[in-house]
Protein backbone atom coordinates (compact mmCIF):
# COMPACT_ATOMS: atom_id res chain seq x y z
CA UNK A 1 0.00 0.00 0.00
CA UNK A 2 1.25 3.26 -0.99
CA UNK A 3 2.06 6.31 2.01
CA UNK A 4 1.94 9.98 1.71
CA UNK A 5 2.75 12.38 4.56
CA UNK A 6 1.35 15.48 4.58
CA UNK A 7 3.69 17.95 6.47
CA UNK A 8 1.61 20.86 8.15
CA UNK A 9 -1.89 20.88 9.46
CA UNK A 10 -3.06 24.23 8.04
CA UNK A 11 -5.80 25.13 5.91
CA UNK A 12 -4.11 23.69 2.60
CA UNK A 13 -2.46 20.64 4.34
CA UNK A 14 -5.95 19.77 5.46
CA UNK A 15 -7.96 20.27 2.58
CA UNK A 16 -5.72 18.11 1.14
CA UNK A 17 -5.37 15.15 3.57
CA UNK A 18 -9.42 15.72 3.08
CA UNK A 19 -9.79 15.09 -0.52
CA UNK A 20 -7.42 11.71 -0.45
CA UNK A 21 -9.53 10.39 2.43
CA UNK A 22 -12.44 10.87 -0.02
CA UNK A 23 -11.53 8.28 -2.52
CA UNK A 24 -11.92 4.57 -3.55
CA UNK A 25 -8.18 4.24 -4.04
CA UNK A 26 -6.66 2.55 -1.25
CA UNK A 27 -3.71 4.31 0.25
CA UNK A 28 -1.86 5.24 3.86
CA UNK A 29 -2.38 9.20 4.56
CA UNK A 30 -0.39 10.62 7.71
CA UNK A 31 -0.74 14.61 8.84
CA UNK A 32 1.92 15.78 10.81
CA UNK A 33 1.19 19.10 12.81
CA UNK A 34 2.69 20.72 15.85
CA UNK A 35 -0.48 20.52 18.45
CA UNK A 36 -1.58 17.53 19.34
CA UNK A 37 -5.46 18.11 19.84
CA UNK A 38 -5.88 20.31 16.67
CA UNK A 39 -4.35 17.62 14.61
CA UNK A 40 -6.37 14.79 16.24
CA UNK A 41 -10.02 16.59 15.27
CA UNK A 42 -8.57 17.41 11.81
CA UNK A 43 -7.80 13.69 11.07
CA UNK A 44 -11.32 12.95 13.39
CA UNK A 45 -12.86 14.62 11.01
CA UNK A 46 -11.58 13.73 7.64
CA UNK A 47 -11.81 9.98 8.77
CA UNK A 48 -15.99 10.09 10.22
CA UNK A 49 -16.71 12.11 7.18
CA UNK A 50 -15.07 9.57 4.74
CA UNK A 51 -17.07 6.68 6.66
CA UNK A 52 -19.87 8.68 6.65
CA UNK A 53 -19.75 8.20 2.39
CA UNK A 54 -18.92 4.82 2.85
CA UNK A 55 -14.92 5.19 2.02
CA UNK A 56 -12.49 2.93 3.92
CA UNK A 57 -9.57 5.36 3.89
CA UNK A 58 -6.64 4.87 6.38
CA UNK A 59 -5.98 8.38 8.15
CA UNK A 60 -4.02 8.91 11.10
CA UNK A 61 -1.29 11.57 12.71
CA UNK A 62 1.81 12.20 14.27
CA UNK A 63 3.22 15.06 15.97
CA UNK A 64 6.74 17.48 14.60
CA UNK A 65 7.64 20.37 14.76
CA UNK A 66 9.53 21.33 11.98
CA UNK A 67 12.09 23.90 14.47
CA UNK A 68 13.00 20.50 15.56
CA UNK A 69 14.78 18.79 12.84
CA UNK A 70 15.72 15.39 14.09
CA UNK A 71 12.12 14.58 15.89
CA UNK A 72 10.46 15.53 12.29
CA UNK A 73 13.53 13.00 10.70
CA UNK A 74 12.14 10.39 13.63
CA UNK A 75 8.22 10.87 12.30
CA UNK A 76 9.50 10.51 8.67
CA UNK A 77 11.50 7.23 9.05
CA UNK A 78 9.01 5.52 11.04
CA UNK A 79 6.31 6.09 8.58
CA UNK A 80 8.57 5.76 5.06
CA UNK A 81 5.84 7.36 3.16
CA UNK A 82 6.39 6.85 -0.90
CA UNK A 83 5.48 10.75 -0.90
CA UNK A 84 6.00 13.65 1.28
CA UNK A 85 4.00 16.55 0.42
CA UNK A 86 5.15 19.64 2.32
CA UNK A 87 2.12 22.24 3.23
CA UNK A 88 4.06 24.00 5.76
CA UNK A 89 4.91 28.13 5.84
CA UNK A 90 5.17 30.50 8.43
CA UNK A 91 2.93 33.30 6.70
CA UNK A 92 0.72 31.85 3.83
CA UNK A 93 -0.08 33.82 1.09
CA UNK A 94 -3.27 34.67 1.81
CA UNK A 95 -2.49 36.39 5.10
CA UNK A 96 -2.58 40.29 4.08
CA UNK A 97 -5.49 39.64 2.35
CA UNK A 98 -7.20 40.28 5.22
CA UNK A 99 -5.52 43.89 5.88
CA UNK A 100 -7.58 46.63 5.56
CA UNK A 101 -7.87 47.04 1.63
CA UNK A 102 -5.87 50.68 1.71
CA UNK A 103 -3.03 48.84 3.62
CA UNK A 104 -3.06 45.53 1.59
CA UNK A 105 -2.78 47.28 -1.75
CA UNK A 106 -0.21 49.17 -0.82
CA UNK A 107 1.74 46.46 0.98
CA UNK A 108 0.97 44.25 -2.41
CA UNK A 109 2.80 46.24 -4.29
CA UNK A 110 6.14 44.91 -3.21
CA UNK A 111 4.93 41.28 -4.85
CA UNK A 112 5.41 38.11 -3.37
CA UNK A 113 9.33 38.23 -3.49
CA UNK A 114 10.02 39.75 -0.28
CA UNK A 115 8.25 37.14 1.79
CA UNK A 116 10.43 34.90 0.41
CA UNK A 117 11.63 33.90 4.02
CA UNK A 118 8.22 32.61 5.08
CA UNK A 119 8.39 30.24 3.03
CA UNK A 120 12.26 28.92 2.72
CA UNK A 121 12.63 28.81 6.16
CA UNK A 122 10.25 25.72 7.23
CA UNK A 123 10.66 23.72 3.59
CA UNK A 124 14.84 23.94 4.24
CA UNK A 125 14.05 22.55 7.59
CA UNK A 126 12.29 19.99 6.29
CA UNK A 127 14.37 19.03 3.58
CA UNK A 128 17.01 19.21 6.20
CA UNK A 129 14.94 16.22 8.39
CA UNK A 130 14.15 14.18 4.69
CA UNK A 131 17.65 13.83 3.86
CA UNK A 132 18.33 13.11 8.06
CA UNK A 133 15.60 10.60 7.84
CA UNK A 134 17.31 8.75 4.82
CA UNK A 135 14.16 8.88 2.52
CA UNK A 136 13.42 8.15 -0.54
CA UNK A 137 10.10 9.41 -0.21
CA UNK A 138 9.47 11.99 -3.65
CA UNK A 139 9.07 15.35 -1.92
CA UNK A 140 6.44 18.29 -3.06
CA UNK A 141 6.28 21.71 -1.62
CA UNK A 142 3.51 23.86 -1.74
CA UNK A 143 5.06 27.10 -0.34
CA UNK A 144 6.24 29.05 -3.29
CA UNK A 145 7.75 26.66 -5.07
CA UNK A 146 8.94 29.14 -7.81
CA UNK A 147 11.61 30.60 -5.75
CA UNK A 148 12.01 28.71 -3.02
CA UNK A 149 13.27 25.15 -4.72
CA UNK A 150 15.87 27.51 -6.97
CA UNK A 151 17.44 28.50 -3.41
CA UNK A 152 17.19 25.30 -2.15
CA UNK A 153 18.85 23.65 -5.19
CA UNK A 154 21.89 25.45 -4.47
CA UNK A 155 22.47 23.57 -2.04
CA UNK A 156 21.35 20.26 -2.85
CA UNK A 157 17.72 20.37 -0.75
CA UNK A 158 15.48 21.50 -3.41
CA UNK A 159 11.91 18.99 -3.47
CA UNK A 160 11.38 17.38 -6.23
CA UNK A 161 8.33 19.54 -7.47
CA UNK A 162 5.84 21.91 -6.28
CA UNK A 163 2.33 22.22 -7.06
CA UNK A 164 -0.32 25.34 -7.51
CA UNK A 165 0.77 28.68 -8.65
CA UNK A 166 0.97 28.03 -12.62
CA UNK A 167 -1.21 25.07 -12.25
CA UNK A 168 -4.26 27.07 -10.76
CA UNK A 169 -5.31 28.51 -14.31
CA UNK A 170 -4.95 26.05 -16.41
CA UNK A 171 -9.01 24.76 -16.54
CA UNK A 172 -9.94 28.55 -16.88
CA UNK A 173 -7.85 28.57 -19.88
CA UNK A 174 -8.60 24.84 -20.93
CA UNK A 175 -12.31 26.20 -21.14
CA UNK A 176 -11.76 29.81 -22.55
CA UNK A 177 -9.53 28.29 -25.20
CA UNK A 178 -11.99 25.48 -26.02
CA UNK A 179 -14.82 28.20 -25.86
CA UNK A 180 -13.06 29.96 -28.55
CA UNK A 181 -12.50 26.81 -30.80
CA UNK A 182 -15.98 25.65 -30.76
CA UNK A 183 -15.24 22.46 -28.77
CA UNK A 184 -14.81 21.07 -25.73
CA UNK A 185 -12.70 21.45 -22.59
CA UNK A 186 -11.77 17.89 -22.27
CA UNK A 187 -10.05 17.76 -26.25
CA UNK A 188 -8.30 20.84 -24.95
CA UNK A 189 -4.64 20.63 -24.22
CA UNK A 190 -2.71 23.48 -22.77
CA UNK A 191 0.89 24.07 -22.02
CA UNK A 192 1.70 27.21 -20.27
CA UNK A 193 5.36 27.97 -18.91
CA UNK A 194 5.12 31.13 -16.49
CA UNK A 195 6.14 32.36 -12.77
CA UNK A 196 4.05 32.91 -10.05
CA UNK A 197 4.17 36.79 -11.10
CA UNK A 198 2.12 36.30 -13.55
CA UNK A 199 0.11 33.34 -12.96
CA UNK A 200 -1.09 35.04 -9.77
CA UNK A 201 -2.52 37.95 -11.77
CA UNK A 202 -4.33 36.08 -14.89
CA UNK A 203 -7.33 36.21 -13.24
CA UNK A 204 -7.27 40.34 -12.55
CA UNK A 205 -5.78 41.03 -15.41
CA UNK A 206 -5.54 40.38 -19.47
CA UNK A 207 -2.52 43.23 -19.94
CA UNK A 208 0.11 40.38 -19.52
CA UNK A 209 3.98 41.12 -20.97
CA UNK A 210 4.20 38.23 -23.57
CA UNK A 211 7.74 38.09 -23.00
CA UNK A 212 6.95 36.71 -19.11
CA UNK A 213 4.13 33.95 -20.80
CA UNK A 214 4.57 31.05 -23.14
CA UNK A 215 0.94 29.33 -23.64
CA UNK A 216 0.58 26.62 -26.35
CA UNK A 217 -2.92 25.08 -27.25
CA UNK A 218 -2.93 21.69 -28.37
CA UNK A 219 -5.94 20.42 -30.02
CA UNK A 220 -6.77 18.23 -32.92
CA UNK A 221 -3.26 17.23 -32.86
CA UNK A 222 -1.96 20.74 -33.46
CA UNK A 223 -1.21 23.89 -31.34
CA UNK A 224 -4.12 25.83 -32.30
CA UNK A 225 -2.48 29.00 -30.36
CA UNK A 226 -2.41 31.06 -33.67
CA UNK A 227 -6.35 30.47 -33.67
CA UNK A 228 -6.94 31.49 -30.42
CA UNK A 229 -4.81 34.68 -29.83
CA UNK A 230 -3.57 35.55 -26.54
CA UNK A 231 -5.58 38.37 -26.03
CA UNK A 232 -9.24 36.45 -26.58
CA UNK A 233 -7.74 33.02 -24.77
CA UNK A 234 -6.61 35.76 -21.89
CA UNK A 235 -9.88 37.90 -21.40
CA UNK A 236 -12.49 35.72 -19.92
CA UNK A 237 -10.43 34.73 -16.99
CA UNK A 238 -10.97 38.32 -15.51
CA UNK A 239 -14.48 38.38 -16.54
CA UNK A 240 -17.08 34.92 -16.81
CA UNK A 241 -13.94 32.66 -15.50
CA UNK A 242 -12.86 34.66 -13.21
CA UNK A 243 -12.88 32.54 -9.49
CA UNK A 244 -12.94 32.96 -5.81
CA UNK A 245 -9.46 34.21 -4.75
CA UNK A 246 -8.36 33.95 -0.74
CA UNK A 247 -8.53 31.23 1.81
CA UNK A 248 -11.60 29.97 0.13
CA UNK A 249 -9.86 29.84 -3.17
CA UNK A 250 -7.40 27.53 -1.96
CA UNK A 251 -9.69 25.02 -3.19
CA UNK A 252 -8.64 25.52 -6.32
CA UNK A 253 -4.61 25.17 -4.95
CA UNK A 254 -5.59 21.67 -3.28
CA UNK A 255 -6.93 20.81 -6.62
CA UNK A 256 -3.84 21.29 -8.15
CA UNK A 257 -1.83 19.25 -5.65
CA UNK A 258 -3.90 16.45 -5.88
CA UNK A 259 -3.42 16.74 -9.93
CA UNK A 260 0.21 15.95 -8.76
CA UNK A 261 0.09 13.88 -6.30
CA UNK A 262 -2.11 11.03 -6.79
CA UNK A 263 -0.21 10.11 -10.09
CA UNK A 264 2.84 10.03 -8.01
CA UNK A 265 0.67 7.66 -5.61
CA UNK A 266 -0.52 5.71 -8.48
CA UNK A 267 2.85 5.26 -10.47
CA UNK A 268 1.15 6.55 -13.36
CA UNK A 269 2.56 9.02 -15.90
CA UNK A 270 0.52 11.75 -16.29
CA UNK A 271 1.34 15.35 -17.68
CA UNK A 272 0.58 18.30 -15.03
CA UNK A 273 1.80 22.14 -14.41
CA UNK A 274 3.79 22.60 -11.56
CA UNK A 275 6.04 25.23 -10.49
CA UNK A 276 9.85 24.92 -9.19
CA UNK A 277 10.60 21.16 -11.21
CA UNK A 278 14.16 20.38 -10.42
CA UNK A 279 14.75 23.21 -8.56
CA UNK A 280 14.24 25.43 -11.69
CA UNK A 281 12.66 29.17 -11.11
CA UNK A 282 8.94 29.88 -12.04
CA UNK A 283 6.26 27.36 -13.27
CA UNK A 284 6.28 24.71 -16.12
CA UNK A 285 4.11 21.52 -17.39
CA UNK A 286 6.10 18.63 -16.30
CA UNK A 287 5.42 14.85 -16.76
CA UNK A 288 5.31 12.94 -13.50
CA UNK A 289 4.76 9.32 -12.49
CA UNK A 290 6.75 6.21 -11.92
CA UNK A 291 9.78 7.96 -13.47
CA UNK A 292 11.97 11.30 -12.29
CA UNK A 293 10.26 14.60 -12.70
CA UNK A 294 11.22 16.27 -16.46
CA UNK A 295 9.51 19.37 -18.66
CA UNK A 296 7.09 18.65 -20.97
CA UNK A 297 7.18 22.03 -22.54
CA UNK A 298 4.93 23.77 -25.83
CA UNK A 299 6.04 22.34 -28.88
CA UNK A 300 9.75 24.21 -30.36
CA UNK A 301 9.98 25.91 -26.93
CA UNK A 302 13.64 24.57 -25.52
CA UNK A 303 14.85 24.55 -21.47
CA UNK A 304 16.60 27.76 -22.02
CA UNK A 305 13.64 29.95 -23.56
CA UNK A 306 11.86 28.28 -20.78
CA UNK A 307 13.91 29.41 -18.05
CA UNK A 308 14.22 32.74 -19.30
CA UNK A 309 10.78 33.64 -19.67
CA UNK A 310 10.36 32.70 -15.68
CA UNK A 311 13.43 34.40 -14.74
CA UNK A 312 11.79 37.51 -15.92
CA UNK A 313 8.72 36.97 -13.90
CA UNK A 314 11.18 36.17 -11.24
CA UNK A 315 12.64 39.79 -11.02
CA UNK A 316 8.91 41.21 -11.57
CA UNK A 317 8.06 39.13 -8.08
CA UNK A 318 10.78 40.79 -6.59
CA UNK A 319 13.73 38.81 -6.78
CA UNK A 320 16.54 39.91 -9.12
CA UNK A 321 18.64 36.85 -8.80
CA UNK A 322 18.87 33.95 -7.33
CA UNK A 323 22.49 32.70 -6.78
CA UNK A 324 24.31 29.13 -6.81
CA UNK A 325 24.98 28.99 -3.18
CA UNK A 326 21.21 29.79 -2.23
CA UNK A 327 21.95 33.75 -1.65
CA UNK A 328 18.87 36.11 -3.08
CA UNK A 329 19.37 39.04 -4.29
CA UNK A 330 16.02 41.27 -3.94
CA UNK A 331 14.82 44.20 -6.39
CA UNK A 332 15.00 47.65 -4.82
CA UNK A 333 11.86 48.82 -5.83
CA UNK A 334 10.02 45.94 -3.76
CA UNK A 335 12.34 46.34 -1.01
CA UNK A 336 11.31 50.27 -1.01
CA UNK A 337 7.60 49.08 -0.42
CA UNK A 338 8.44 47.07 2.32
CA UNK A 339 10.75 49.76 4.20
CA UNK A 340 8.01 52.11 3.47
CA UNK A 341 4.97 50.13 4.97
CA UNK A 342 6.79 47.78 7.25
CA UNK A 343 10.10 49.35 8.47
CA UNK A 344 11.95 46.20 6.75
CA UNK A 345 14.87 45.99 4.07
CA UNK A 346 17.01 43.57 2.59
CA UNK A 347 18.60 43.82 -0.62
CA UNK A 348 20.81 40.40 -0.16
CA UNK A 349 20.05 37.35 1.66
CA UNK A 350 22.24 34.58 2.33
CA UNK A 351 20.36 30.97 3.22
CA UNK A 352 21.89 31.53 6.42
CA UNK A 353 20.10 34.51 6.82
CA UNK A 354 16.52 33.65 6.06
CA UNK A 355 15.22 32.66 9.75
CA UNK A 356 16.42 35.90 11.03
CA UNK A 357 14.68 37.90 8.67
CA UNK A 358 11.82 35.71 8.82
CA UNK A 359 12.11 36.38 12.42
CA UNK A 360 11.92 39.77 11.73
CA UNK A 361 9.59 40.41 8.99
CA UNK A 362 7.22 38.39 11.46
CA UNK A 363 7.20 40.63 13.82
CA UNK A 364 7.04 43.87 11.98
CA UNK A 365 3.91 42.46 9.92
CA UNK A 366 2.00 41.61 13.35
CA UNK A 367 2.67 45.29 14.69
CA UNK A 368 1.58 46.73 10.77
CA UNK A 369 -1.75 43.94 11.23
CA UNK A 370 -2.12 45.79 14.18
CA UNK A 371 -1.94 49.13 13.00
CA UNK A 372 1.22 49.51 15.41
CA UNK A 373 3.59 52.87 14.18
CA UNK A 374 6.54 50.76 13.02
Amino acid sequence: MRKIMIIGAGDLGVRVCHELAHSDRRWEVRLVGRAEDEVRRHVNLIRFSALQRGYKSRVDHALADLDDVDRTAEVIAGFAPDVVFLAASLQSWWVIGTLPAERFQRLYAANFGPWLPMHLVPVHKAMLAVRAAGSGAIVVNAAYPDAVHPVLAGVGLAPHVGIGNVANNVPALRCSAAEILGTAPAEVDVRVVTHHYVSHRLSRTSDIDPSQLRIAILAGGRDAMPDVGLTPLLKPLTTEYRRTGGLAGQAMTAASAMSVLVPLLERREAVVHAPGPLGLPGGYPVVVGPGPVRLALPPGMTDEEALAVNRSGQVEDGIREIGDDGSVLFEESAMDVMRRELGYHCVKMPLSDAEDRARELGARFARYREGVPR
